[in-house]
């Protein structure tokens, strides 16, 4: 399908000037697209939601370990 877009020069425009965590994530969406057209194989999805499940699970750890002495650190007044 022909759109006369040319995808790589949007992308290119689109991705200048972006903060560096912007670019981080634009890189490992690439990643992502790049081996899912290269694959031959069909996606598990059973195994993507345990990845998403676990990622979900140390994210929250995270803030929680953030968090944790916050109370301590900034007492109401």
């Amino acid at each position: 399908m022909n759109t006369g877009v040319n995808w790589e020069e949007l992308i290119k425009e689109g991705i200048k000037g972006l903060p560096e965590r912007y670019l981080s994530e634009v890189a490992d969406f690439v990643v992502f697209i790049r081996r899912k057209a290269l694959s031959r194989e069909d996606y598990n999805l059973d195994e993507i939601r345990k990845e998403l499940s676990q990622l979900d699970t140390r994210e929250r750890q995270h803030l929680e370990d953030e968090f944790e002495n916050f109370d301590q650190q900034f007492p109401k007044e």
